[in-house]
């Protein structure tokens, strides 16, 4: 493919909210805000080839913000900054070798990374896309040599379940991931499209004196934790303000944002969007209970 027909097939694929830009991907990026991202780029070794003027060596990049590596753990950071090959392998995780725009982004749609792993795309019927989970910029920007998509947290590989996700934190959710282990839900969750709304351990200490009546009724109990499954993968940029969502107990549960935060039948979002191979898991701070039980 010569640098007439790439250019000519990358415009073809441009959305209408899409920027053109003259520069090309590293001096995109060295002035705009992703002074980390730079310079671990320039770590790794990877400038050379983003700051290409070859149209024909496209690549296109989910470039994390400053404010996304914020959310990342100083330690995690400082690790990557000290392992040159994981390094590498984190950044190549970012990039997609050839042509990844809006327009092409469809629900259920897969693109490869450099590292021969793959970022998975849903597209929400709000018009939200989320690569792994994270939001994707609707403003894609066009540059010499590649696309930039502008996201606000870092993207990882999907590479647990539900199910193997929970075992792995049990300090976090030991008393949910024994309760779904007792009731047969483990083995559920790990397959099939499911959104999980997990209460921390903390969480189960506001029903502790009702916990000896709900698990003498297996059937009572069996709900309440099919209550906090729903099917479909649900990340935060799905969930709107009114949204109903049907669990696997057969109830729907509603979804309520407001200046306060967000809020599942009454029980609030302490932290979102964790991503699995098999669905997301958002924490919760209260077990959502029937009303009889409460």
């Amino acid at each position: 493919m010569n640098q007439f027909a790439a250019a000519f097939l990358l415009i073809s694929f441009v959305s209408v909210n899409a920027q053109i830009d003259k520069r090309n991907v590293l001096q995109y990026l060295e002035d705009g805000n992703f002074t980390t991202l730079v310079n671990l780029v320039k770590r790794a070794g990877l400038a050379a080839p983003l700051s290409t003027g070859i149209v024909v060596c496209l690549y296109s990049i989910f470039a994390p913000t400053d404010e996304a590596f914020k959310k990342l753990p100083v330690d995690v950071l400082l690790k990557l900054q000290a392992d040159p090959s994981s390094l590498l392998d984190f950044l190549q995780f970012h990039v997609v070798g050839g042509i990844a725009i809006n327009n092409m982004f469809t629900n259920g749609s897969t693109f490869d990374t450099l590292n021969n792993k793959t970022i998975h795309i849903i597209k929400y019927k709000n018009n939200a896309t989320v690569a792994n989970g994270v939001p994707i910029s609707q403003n894609e920007v066009i540059v010499r040599n590649g696309v930039i998509h502008k996201v606000d947290r870092v993207l990882l590989p999907l590479e647990k379940s539900i199910s193997e996700y929970l075992g792995e934190h049990d300090s976090q959710f030991q008393d949910l991931y024994a309760a779904l282990v007792l009731e047969g839900y483990e083995k559920a969750l790990e397959g099939g499209n499911f959104t999980l709304f997990a209460p921390e351990d903390h969480a189960f200490s506001s029903i502790i004196a009702a916990l000896p009546t709900i698990t003498a009724d297996d059937n009572l109990f069996k709900k309440i934790l099919a209550m906090h499954v729903v099917p479909g993968v649900y990340f935060s940029a799905a969930l709107t303000d009114g949204m109903k969502l049907t669990t696997l107990a057969g109830n729907q549960l509603t979804v309520s944002i407001n200046s306060k935060g967000v809020f599942i039948d009454g029980a609030q979002v302490i932290d979102t969007d964790v991503a699995t191979t098999n669905g997301a898991i958002h924490t919760i701070a209260s077990v959502i209970t029937p009303p009889s039980s409460k």
